[in-house]
């Protein structure tokens, strides 16, 4: 599967340590094939919304860095978020996009409840797939197999 966002055309968004992606991916247990796995081998960094304020956060990053990894690191540590759930976003007004692996799904969570919801298997997503996240997010998207 291929992800293209036209607005991230530009060689300065393509993922140029595509060794690093993919390892995180695996660190993850994200398939590589997956919607969201295709998204981070090809672009590389992270963005910031014209539909949003969230900011979708890059795959991996050094040290101290706010990314999927250390975020959804920290969520699993202090809320108790099962592995199956990971921190697409930034915080922002006490909640963040999240990912189901499993189905794919985005889901938008607050840290009022929702979180709950969420760990229960009882928060209807928000997104069907990553792909219509992506659409919602950069107001364009795409996929090809």
């Amino acid at each position: 599967m291929q992800i293209d966002v036209p607005s991230l055309i530009s060689h300065a968004f393509r993922r140029s340590a595509v060794d690093e992606a993919a390892t995180g991916l695996d660190r993850l247990g994200i398939p590589r094939d997956s919607q969201l796995g295709s998204f981070f081998l090809r672009y590389g960094g992270s963005y910031a919304s014209p539909n949003t304020g969230f900011e979708l956060l890059a795959l991996v990053g050094e040290k101290g860095q706010h990314s999927v990894e250390s975020s959804t690191s920290l969520v699993r540590s202090r809320f108790g978020w099962p592995d199956r759930y990971l921190v697409l976003t930034n915080f922002l007004g006490g909640g963040v996009m999240a990912y189901y692996i499993a189905t794919e799904q985005v889901f938008e969570v607050d840290f009022e409840g929702g979180d709950t919801l969420l760990k229960n298997g009882q928060l209807d997503a928000r997104y069907p797939s990553f792909v219509e996240f992506l659409r919602f997010f950069f107001g364009e998207a795409s996929a090809t197999a």
